[in-house]
């Protein structure tokens, strides 16, 4: 079953309701156009009540309003993955809907300065799935201030067209004064405690720069053109909005508690109902909203926002991380996958040199677009933590197995490697934060070890092994693999280096699974199943060595293992590079 996301209104005896407050003064009703306007509320609280009167009933697997992972006022949320999918809305509601809009519409080709019209129709249309018409409708809008451009910004969002949802919404801010721009901006609702507390310090101008690196670093995908988490915060801002000064599905009219919900976990896309026995009083009828899924986290946690090359790939999932102060179902990622690849840091003079090979051939959907042009994207980005210093490279025509280079400054960073596609809504991820090996106290230094499959001839440089890089730190029973490295800093002219090679199983290292605790590689050799040993001679006339061997793996049994290199260069000490490798049985 697909995921489902609840929002469930509480009962009526257990509701405490406090008003929302209204961040901007509404623009009054023109003279001629009230009698049409108050004719058109009185048609839109019909059409809410007949709504609530018809709504299809969900049937619930012991779970509902008594399993809340948060209470909020009136309102008990909570997310599950196994929950059963939304049930059909009646077409008796979408008929309804549909007559209601035709008003709104006429109305407000009439009255295209009406704020709430224009507000009601694009909140309507994009409910009825006719977002290509809340666009249109946006477009026409007349409504001095920012109010036209916010609306673009929401409806262009709905679209999916995020670049220029996000240029519209940057519109609208600066057309607002720097009081409600702060407002409109605010994060308190949906950053974590750690983030609060530095946020709270803050002064709206400092907040700015803050704002600006949540939200580069929120991003599902940060190789998509417009910030789709940004739009879709801003495009909630708006719907409270239309909902403050218009009935709810809940009818009990919009307060805080909804108000703070909808900002974290967005507006339900459709509703339900089931019935709860309360003592006295009796069956009573709870609707349910549900939110688009699956929705992970929307903002990283604080230590992602303060240090992204620290992170790991599992902070970016998000999988079982307590207390969510807010989520996002991103279009672009209704399926977000790990992504098979490999990658590794290349040193070039001041800058570095990232190469990641992916392969997504074993996922139907990402295989049929690499079949259609112009479905799949595949790009790799490289971020220190803002999007002014980002480096994204995309493969201009991608296919399931492909391999990109990207060149970005020294340093620690974050990778984003992202595979998508666009209209099966499927996004293979993979992010990160990169380092490169530390070498403390040597004059030489070694690279990342990148894995290729062993084909005719052996590989000088890079740019051979680069075609043959293997996507994968996954190899075959029995096989073998090669292995590229450079070490920096030899002698142009020449000088002796002892290479050694040792593959041993990770669990061997009481110190942790990793092994990351190695002193001298003699702690491995007495148990080791494979080791390779040379000597060798510095590459003449660079100031590098770049070096290639190929390994049989056929003495490993399945399983996983550590694959440690150790260079010896003339009168310095041993650095060393290493490779989680994971051997699988045929």
């Amino acid at each position: 079953m697909r995921p489902i996301l609840l929002l469930v209104a509480a009962l009526p005896l257990l509701t405490v309701a406090a008003r929302a407050q209204v961040m901007e003064v509404r623009p009054v009703t023109p003279e001629a156009a009230a009698p049409r306007l108050g004719a058109l509320r009185d048609r839109q609280m019909a059409f809410e009540a007949y709504r609530r009167g018809h709504l299809p009933r969900l049937n619930l697997r012991g779970g509902g309003a008594t399993k809340c992972d948060e209470q909020v006022g009136r309102f008990c949320y909570w997310y599950d993955e196994r929950e059963p999918p939304a049930p059909e809305e009646p077409a008796g509601i979408g008929a309804e809907r549909a007559k209601f809009v035709a008003l709104l519409d006429s109305t407000y080709r009439e009255f295209p300065d009406d704020r709430w019209t224009s507000g009601q129709l694009i909140r309507y249309l994009t409910e009825s799935g006719r977002r290509e018409d809340a666009v249109r409708a946006a477009a026409r809008c007349q409504v001095g201030g920012w109010w036209c451009d916010a609306l673009q910004g929401f409806a262009l969002h709905e679209a999916g067209r995020y670049a220029a949802s996000d240029s519209a919404w940057s519109r609208a801010l600066a057309g607002m004064d720097e009081r409600q721009r702060c407002e409109w901006r605010d994060l308190k609702l949906v950053l974590d405690d750690n983030l609060l507390r530095e946020y709270r310090e803050m002064g709206c101008a400092q907040r700015e720069a803050f704002e600006r690196r949540v939200w580069w670093l929120a991003r599902p995908m940060l190789s998509l053109a417009g910030n789709d988490a940004r739009t879709e915060f801003l495009s909630r801002r708006l719907y409270t909005s239309f909902v403050e000064d218009a009935p709810s599905v809940y009818a009990m009219g919009f307060d805080a508690d909804e108000r703070e919900l909808l900002l974290r976990y967005g507006w339900p896309r459709a509703w339900s109902y089931h019935d709860v026995y309360v003592s006295g009083r009796g069956s009573q009828k709870v609707i349910t909203g549900h939110e688009p899924t699956p929705a992970p986290p929307m903002l990283p946690v604080a230590a992602t926002v303060r240090n992204p090359a620290l992170s790991d790939s599992v902070g970016w999932r998000g999988k079982g991380l307590p207390g969510v102060r807010a989520r996002y179902a991103p279009d672009v990622a209704r399926r977000l996958l790990p992504l098979m690849h490999q990658s590794a840091i290349f040193r070039r003079g001041d800058s570095a040199l990232v190469v990641m090979a992916y392969d997504v051939s074993g996922d139907r959907a990402l295989a049929g677009a690499a079949a259609a042009p112009g479905e799949m994207t595949a790009a790799l980005v490289l971020t220190k933590g803002e999007e002014s210093d980002a480096t994204i490279v995309r493969l201009p025509t991608p296919g399931v197995r492909g391999t990109i280079s990207a060149l970005t400054s020294w340093g620690p960073m974050l990778m984003s490697a992202e595979v998508g596609a666009r209209r099966q809504q499927v996004l293979a991820r993979a992010r990160y934060g990169m380092r490169a090996t530390d070498s403390p106290g040597s004059r030489v230094s070694v690279s990342d070890l990148l894995l290729f499959d062993p084909h005719d001839g052996m590989p000088r440089t890079l740019d051979d092994v680069i075609p043959h890089a293997r996507a994968s730190q996954v190899v075959p029973e029995g096989a073998k693999v090669g292995i590229y490295w450079e070490t920096y800093n030899t002698n142009p002219g020449g000088e002796g280096i002892q290479v050694s090679i040792t593959v041993a199983p990770e669990d061997q290292d009481e110190g942790g699974w990793m092994r990351r605790g190695l002193t001298a590689l003699r702690l491995v050799r007495e148990v080791q199943p494979v080791t390779v040993g040379m000597s060798d001679v510095s590459a003449r006339g660079r100031g590098y060595t770049p070096r290639a061997v190929v390994v049989d793996l056929a003495t490993l049994k399945p399983g996983r293992y550590l694959m440690q290199l150790e260079i010896v260069a003339e009168g310095t000490i041993p650095v060393r590079g290493e490779r989680v490798l994971t051997v699988r049985g045929r």
